[in-house]
């Protein structure tokens, strides 16, 4: 009995923590994407030093799809995976142009770190 309980303390835990790291991706893609669809002065400048401005919208329609996956249990793997995309084009593009890359390289492993270990699994009885 008292493993049971142990049990259920744990997958709680997990579950809360996996949550808690979504809504912290939420909080980081959409204020993004958002910035991106309203012409933010810092975004349009970026995306124009690197000859991107025309694929800005296209990313931030990107990331709140991505968003919308892995808010959804059945489809959080393929949130992870478009997600993962969006941040691996903006390794590829900051170190292109030699910048740090530290923020998208930590969200990427965070994306993945979450889904693979903190996301619960199911338990079946």
């Amino acid at each position: 009995m008292e493993l049971n309980a142990t049990t259920q303390k744990t997958n709680l835990l997990q579950i809360i923590s996996y949550y808690a790291v979504v809504i912290a991706l939420v909080l980081i893609f959409i204020p993004s994407a958002y910035m991106k669809l309203t012409n933010a002065e810092a975004i349009v400048n970026n995306f124009s030093k690197w000859n991107m401005l025309d694929l800005k919208n296209t990313v931030a329609i990107v990331e709140i799809v991505g968003v919308l996956l892995l808010l959804i249990p059945r489809t959080a793997f393929l949130g992870c995976i478009v997600l993962s995309g969006i941040m691996g084009g903006a390794i590829y593009t900051h170190l292109s142009f030699q910048e740090p890359a530290y923020f998208p390289i930590a969200i990427f492993l965070v994306i993945w770190i979450n889904y693979l270990f903190i996301k619960p699994k199911k338990v079946s009885a």
